[in-house]
């Protein structure tokens, strides 16, 4: 079967070893789809592929992939709502976006919604398929990244917080300050950096919100408030631990 032109590629292409990865495929251009999903697959990827982007989004909920390929255009969902409801809902997958559209607004839109590469078709499967690998590998090592700044430590692809060994419950918003402000060091952060990073845009600067989140943080992982300094004017940081 000659594939069709929007795959450009020899198919002499060695064969990478990629077994125990899963990848999501959502394009609803089966001719394009279809070819692609065989060829990841002959390079030992196992593909879920669906053509409609709400289904597609409801599979990457509740599996996991190690990548997903999420086209622009599609039934029931575009690829940009897709993106974002998957960040929204905190999931971490890589997502390279496939578009015919080439301009650079469409390209930082993509960005923006979430997606961390994006190819543009014409494509060549061989790039694809690196490309692939690459964001795999970058997302392995974020899997492995451990933060610490004295007793605690964060994992933040697992979202764990542990002080002295024992897990900590937080909730969404105060891991992402914890994460946010160990991130900075010992750099002060204003309560409206920590509400522009944190909090979605429509979040009021003038509430107390920021104040109570980290009120409830120190009392979790900070009890004696020795951790979280409050810095006169200035925000939030992360006191020096260094003995």
């Amino acid at each position: 079967m000659q594939l069709p032109q929007v795959l450009t590629i020899q198919l002499e292409i060695p064969f990478c070893y990629n077994s125990h990865m899963k990848l999501l495929l959502i394009e609803d251009e089966e001719q394009i789809g279809l070819p692609l999903k065989r060829f990841l697959e002959k390079q030992g990827f196992a593909v879920d592929y669906y053509t409609d982007g709400a289904v597609g989004q409801k599979e990457a909920q509740v599996n996991a992939y190690d990548c997903i390929i999420l086209d622009l255009n599609l039934p029931g969902k575009d690829g940009l709502e897709v993106a974002a409801s998957l960040r929204k809902a905190e999931n971490t997958t890589p997502v390279l976006m496939l578009t015919a559209r080439s301009q650079q607004y469409d390209k930082i839109s993509g960005f923006e919604h979430g997606a961390d590469d994006y190819v543009t078709k014409p494509f060549h499967l061989k790039e694809l398929l690196l490309r692939i690998q690459a964001l795999i590998r970058r997302n392995s090592h974020d899997r492995r990244e451990v933060l610490r700044a004295g007793n605690i430590e964060v994992i933040p692809a697992q979202r764990v917080v542990t002080r002295n060994g024992t897990a900590v419950d937080l909730t969404a918003k105060e891991f992402g300050i914890l994460e946010y402000l160990i991130r900075n060091g010992g750099r002060p952060v204003s309560q409206e950096e920590l509400l522009e990073h944190v909090w979605d845009s429509e979040v009021d600067s003038f509430t107390q919100t920021v104040k109570t989140t980290i009120k409830t943080l120190r009392q979790k992982i900070d009890p004696q408030k020795s951790l979280i300094e409050t810095v006169r004017g200035a925000g939030y940081r992360i006191a020096n631990t260094s003995p």
